[in-house]
C-alpha cells in the first residue's frame, strides 16, 4: 500500500473518532443510555456499564452501515446523494432528540416520590399506612417477582433504537461528507470503502470510550452520591430537549 494510502486512512482514523464526540452524538446516546439506567439496583453496577456500551456501540454500528451504503452508492453507482435528504436527515436529527430528552424527563417523573397506601389489622381494628417510596421501588415488590427478567430484557427488546438513531445520525449531510471528502479524487470503489470502513471503525472505537467514560462516572455517582445521579440525570433530558430544538431551527 502506498504511502499516500496510508496516510489517508491514517486521517480517516483520527476524523473518525474526533467524529464521533460530535456533541449531538454524545447527547444521543448519553440520553437513550439513561432511559434504562436503574442505578445499579436490579442489574448491577457491571450490567448497567455493559448497557452503556451496548447503546454507544449500536449506535455506531447504525451510524457506519449508512456511510458505507452512502459510499457504495456514490463510487459503486456513481450517483449523487441528493442535498434535500441531508436536509430533511438534519431536521429529523433535531427532532429526535427532543423525543429522547423528553422520553428521559417523562421517565424521571415517573420515578419521583409516589404515595403508597396498605392497611393492617390491629387490636382496636383495621389502620391504614401511608408510606412516601419511588415508582419503581412501589412496582418492584409485583412486576419485579411477577416477571423477574423485565428489567433485563427491556433493554435488549428495544436494542434497534440505538441503531436507528446512529444510522439518521450516518444520513445527516456532515457525517457522510465528513467520511467521504478525502477520497473523492480518482480513487477505486474497493479504496474508497476502505477509508470508510477505517472511518466507521475509529468512530465506534471513540463510541466506545465515550462509552466507558461515561458509564464509569453515571456509576460512582449512582453508588456514592444517588440525589447528585439524578440530578445529573434530568439535566441531560433537560439539555438533550434543548440541543434538540436549537439543532432543528439552525437546520430549517
Amino acid at each position: 500500500m502506498s504511502g499516500i494510502s496510508l496516510s489517508i486512512l491514517a486521517l480517516g482514523f483520527s476524523l473518525g473518532f474526533i467524529h464521533a464526540m460530535d456533541a449531538d452524538h454524545v447527547m444521543a446516546v448519553s440520553a437513550l443510555s439513561n432511559r434504562h439506567h436503574d442505578n445499579g439496583k436490579k442489574r448491577g453496577i457491571a450490567a448497567n456499564l455493559a448497557l452503556t456500551l451496548r447503546h454507544c456501540s449500536h449506535w455506531a454500528l447504525g451510524h457506519g452501515a449508512v456511510l458505507l451504503l452512502s459510499a457504495g452508492v456514490v463510487f459503486g453507482l456513481g450517483l449523487s446523494l441528493p442535498a434535500s435528504l441531508g436536509h430533511f436527515a438534519e431536521l429529523a436529527v433535531g427532532l429526535v432528540l427532543v423525543v429522547i430528552g423528553g422520553s428521559l424527563l417523562w421517565q424521571l417523573r415517573r420515578e419521583r416520590v409516589v404515595v403508597l397506601r396498605h392497611k393492617h389489622q390491629h387490636e382496636h381494628g383495621e389502620l391504614e399506612h401511608v408510606h412516601l417510596v419511588k415508582s419503581s421501588t412501589a412496582n418492584d415488590a409485583g412486576a419485579d417477582s411477577a416477571n423477574p427478567t423485565k428489567h433485563s430484557a427491556m433493554p435488549a427488546a428495544k436494542a434497534h433504537t440505538p441503531v436507528m438513531v446512529g444510522a439518521l445520525h450516518g444520513l445527516a449531510g456532515s457525517a457522510p461528507a465528513l467520511a467521504l471528502v478525502p477520497v473523492i479524487n480518482d480513487m477505486a470503489l474497493l479504496s474508497a470503502l476502505l477509508y470508510v470502513l477505517v472511518f466507521s471503525c475509529s468512530v465506534l472505537l471513540g463510541m466506545v470510550v465515550f462509552g466507558l467514560g461515561l458509564g464509569s462516572v453515571q456509576s460512582y455517582l449512582a453508588q456514592r452520591h444517588s440525589n447528585l445521579f439524578d440530578l445529573f440525570r434530568q439535566a441531560l433530558g433537560a439539555a438533550t430537549v434543548v440541543f434538540g430544538a436549537v439543532w432543528f431551527v439552525q437546520a430549517l
